[in-house]
């Protein structure tokens, strides 16, 4: 294909893409795939037809397609055909002197993914089975088909798929013609589609097992279709049930939430495996990791996690698939609501507990990190290009978008933002919204000026820091301290809260006794909690954001971080618990509570944690806290006390539980590279349920393997036992686990070997590694061996930007981030000697020398030699 510049630009910005909008509509597609050759896998490639109609309202000007496919046959624009040298480049097509009325026909091939975007190609370790599916958010759909690849030119899409008869194959609408083409190969047509982005299409292709069910719950509105796919090996694992269980309530909610039908007509959901995400909302056909089907046995928390992650994209039918962003600067519009509507859920139509305690402990903690480096963004975000948007989903437009939009739904009331949302979906139905257009809506609705909470919240970076300080008459005051980093201005932000103080009982736990709403105008650093008083004559606590309702860092004082860690907290709700630890673990982070006294209060206290998920966080926060911030000095001391707690909780807590499998887990993690667990692991591995040292307890596939790793990594597992130990069950994910295992090894030239195939990204015999394989073989390698891995800091340095130009965004950072190392010792001198430790040199050195460098490499790199100066940082005090 041509070579020319700007048809080889794989980079679509947003000045490109707003020009080519301004005159440009489009009507609809006709997108063909040949995958009748998909299950050879020697055929790198498939056929692709394209057929695109638009109108333009400037006749005469040049417009152009995206396209990053293997090579293009035929372009015929308006019924003439064009020297493909000429109008294809390897990123672009060119579109030249538009009509008002257009038609172009595009024959090309596409290849088949390894990575996870585009149309990824799986062989089924077990059976040998081939299965396609796709993935294309924010911009992966021209990697399978040429299009406009911005969201606000939504078009209706005719989509056709061509493959094996015994396959399923599947589109975001229902089928609606199958005919035979040749010997055990059918053409199989789809209804088309409503108004849509290019993102949200997606295909699925393979020997899928499907399970059916219907929702039909709603007055007035049509029965919906359901269906779930997954792998031929998963399908005794698939508990339909539940899951159709879980979309019935979810459809039944939304509707009454929303008001307005669900309008993609089907409901499938398919659970595909190497996926690179949680989930994907392509309306009719959501696409899942298969991760959420639980082979072995999983727990509360987990199925939290899945429910949580089902009712996310389904609220996405709305947020984002019916009413679009624009531009990806918008992406909080739909990524944030259904981060808070996903979580909303779960909370109100299942009988699945803990979803605001997991939000409030963990969702939130991803936004706090993130919101700390210094690359954070405000929710509405600078998108330049489409590079910038694939970087930005990331915690801050998830997660803090979320915990913002639970701020804003408590500020103006639960009636009000409802009402917002149906008149949001009536006027933007099948259309694209920004920021002002739901900010008015919203005004109108609850009748409050929303003009300085949106800049405040919405156009600042960084988070607030709450605390409180307690006069000696018991006057409680509540501070606020926010410094945006990107401006070094003062954040005053509004917030409305709740204070709660928790005192002793006489069991010696801490139990909420007094609570009440505080509002923090904007611009306030600091308000007295009205008729709200302390006694500090026993231990007490006071804890501000009790109930979790609005974004900021908890900064306990002093008198309380001694109780906390110290006693149990009893909450019916469990948000204090929720809030508290994530205080202490933001505090670990900072510096500015020593890991070894979280790990101690970890020790003592979490078997009184009864909320599943936050149990299972905080242990392993407690071996994190060890193994990257506690000192080097300390840790033979702390894994002792940590372990033994560990040990002690396998027997103490109920046989069988959820809590208890979370301890060993955490316990298999705190064994990676410590010989000293070698024994009881070891014994672990030996037992089964009846046993004394851990009643209850399942040795299945995922704690096996676990087990195996943990061994492997101090040699006392050897590469023949691990081979046998996956020859006997070979599923794919029993073949990651095996990878990982093998990189765990204490074997200087095999680590040697495996750090090469991460960074070339090919195999001995030059079969490159999926997402998948990649991933699972740096893991290995960067938790069992930190020291090698942090002298391979150099090496890795110099070859970031040819891994960056040589493979796709994923397996790009996927590389970069699986071996940048974070564990480093620090040098002598305090804290202050440490921003002259030789890796944070070598980083800024890197730095300093490729300014150039792509902006989301840059971006990656800054973020870990941030991590790294913070572990240093807490190691060294």
């Amino acid at each position: 294909m041509s070579t020319t510049p700007l048809l080889d630009d794989e980079r679509l910005t947003r000045d490109e893409a707003s020009a080519r909008a301004e005159h440009i509509t489009i009507s609809d597609y006709e997108i063909e795939l040949d995958l009748s050759n998909a299950m050879a896998l020697d055929e790198p490639t498939y056929p692709v037809t394209t057929t695109l109609r638009f109108t333009s309202a400037r006749p005469g000007e040049d417009t152009f397609l995206n396209y990053l496919g293997d090579s293009v046959e035929s372009v015929v624009i308006n019924g003439i055909s064009h020297q493909v040298a000429q109008v294809a480049g390897t990123a672009r097509i060119a579109i030249p002197n538009v009509a008002e009325e257009n038609e172009v026909v595009i024959r090309s091939h596409s290849r088949y993914s390894h990575s996870g975007e585009g149309l990824h190609r799986f062989v089924d370790p077990v059976d040998g089975q081939v299965y396609i599916y796709s993935q294309f958010e924010p911009a992966d759909a021209r990697r399978v088909y040429p299009n406009m690849e911005q969201p606000d030119l939504k078009a209706v899409f005719h989509v056709t798929l061509i493959g094996p008869d015994t396959w399923t194959l599947a589109s975001n609408g229902h089928e609606i013609g199958r005919e035979s083409v040749s010997t055990g190969i059918d053409r199989v047509q789809f209804a088309p589609t409503q108004p849509m982005s290019t993102y949200l299409t997606t295909f699925l292709a393979g020997p899928y097992a499907r399970f059916e069910s219907h929702w039909d719950n709603f007055d007035g509105v049509e029965p919906v279709p359901l269906r779930i796919f997954a792998r031929q090996s998963l399908a005794e694992h698939v508990d339909a049930d539940e899951l159709f269980r879980l979309t019935q309530l979810g459809l039944t909610w939304f509707h009454e939430q929303f008001q307005y039908p669900y309008p993609w007509g089907k409901y499938d959901q398919a659970f595909v495996p190497e996926y690179n995400l949680g989930a994907m909302e392509n309306p009719g056909l959501v696409t899942f990791n298969e991760s959420y089907i639980f082979t072995s046995q999983a727990t509360v928390s987990q199925h939290m996690a899945r429910a949580t992650t089902l009712m996310h994209e389904m609220s996405h039918m709305w947020f984002g698939n019916l009413a679009t962003m624009k531009w990806w600067d918008d992406l909080w519009l739909k990524e944030s609501f259904a981060d808070f509507f996903g979580t909303k859920a779960v909370a109100e139509a299942t009988d699945i507990p803990g979803a605001w305690q997991s939000f409030a402990h963990q969702r939130k903690a991803w936004a706090y990190v993130q919101d700390s480096y210094p690359t954070t963004h405000p929710i509405v975000a600078d998108i330049i290009d489409l590079e910038a948007a694939r970087q930005n989903f990331d915690g801050i437009t998830y997660a803090k978008g979320a915990a913002v939009i639970k701020q804003l739904f408590h500020y103006v009331g639960e009636a009000a933002f409802l009402k917002a949302c149906r008149t949001y979906f009536e006027r933007f139905a099948f259309s694209t919204a920004q920021l002002n257009d739901f900010l008015t809506i919203l005004e109108q609705a609850s009748h409050r000026n929303l003009q300085q909470w949106a800049p405040d919240w919405l156009q600042t970076s960084g988070p607030a820091t709450l605390s409180a300080t307690v006069a000696d008459d018991g006057v409680v005051t509540i501070h606020q301290d926010a410094i945006d980093p990107q401006t070094g201005n003062a954040v005053l932000r509004p917030h409305t809260f709740y204070i709660a103080a928790l005192t002793l009982n006489d069991a010696d736990q801490l139990v909420v006794t007094d609570q009440a709403e505080v509002e923090l105008p904007a611009g306030s650093a600091s308000v007295v909690a009205d008729r709200f008083f302390v006694d500090n004559s026993a231990p007490r606590v006071v804890l501000v954001n009790h109930h979790d309702y609005t974004y900021a860092q908890v900064e306990l004082d002093q008198a309380s971080l001694e109780a906390v860690t110290k006693y149990p907290i009893i909450n019916p709700d469990s948000t204090a618990v929720a809030t508290v630890w994530s205080s202490l673990w933001t505090m670990v982070r900072h510096a500015s509570l020593p890991a070894a006294d979280f790990i101690g209060a970890v020790a003592r206290l979490s078997q009184t944690i009864d909320d599943v998920s936050m149990h299972a966080r905080v242990l392993a926060q407690a071996v994190t806290a060890l193994k990257e911030f506690a000192p080097a000095s300390r840790r033979r001391q702390l894994t002792k006390q940590l372990s033994t707690a560990l040990l002690d909780a396998l027997i103490e807590l109920e046989p069988g539980s959820d809590r208890q499998r979370s301890a060993a887990r955490a316990l298999t993690q705190l064994g990676i590279g410590t010989e000293s667990l070698a024994p009881e692991l070891t014994f672990l591995l030996a037992s089964d349920e009846t046993s004394e040292m851990s009643p209850g307890l399942r040795i299945d596939d995922e704690m096996r393997w676990l087990l195996l790793g943990s061994l492997a990594s101090v040699g006392r597992i050897n590469k023949i036992r691990l081979d046998d130990e996956l020859a006997a069950s070979p599923t794919a994910t029993n073949e990651l686990y095996h990878r990982t295992a093998v990189a765990a090894m204490p074997d200087q030239v095999q680590r040697e070997k495996l750090w090469h195939q991460v960074v070339t990204g090919q195999e001995p015999d030059g079969a490159m590694l999926s997402n998948a394989q990649l991933t699972a073989t740096a893991q290995g390698l960067n938790s069992s061996a930190p020291g090698f891995v942090a002298g391979q800091l150099t090496p890795l340095l110099e070859r970031l930007l040819d891994i960056w130009q040589s493979r796709s965004n994923n397996l790009a950072s996927r590389t970069i981030n699986g071996l940048f190392p974070l564990r480093h010792q620090p040098v002598k001198g305090g804290p202050a000697a440490q921003h002259n430790h030789p890796a944070l040199v070598h980083i800024d050195a890197w730095l300093a020398q490729h300014q150039d460098a792509p902006a989301s490499l840059r971006r990656i790199v800054i973020e870990r030699r941030a991590d790294i100066a913070l572990r240093l940082i807490a190691q060294s005090k």
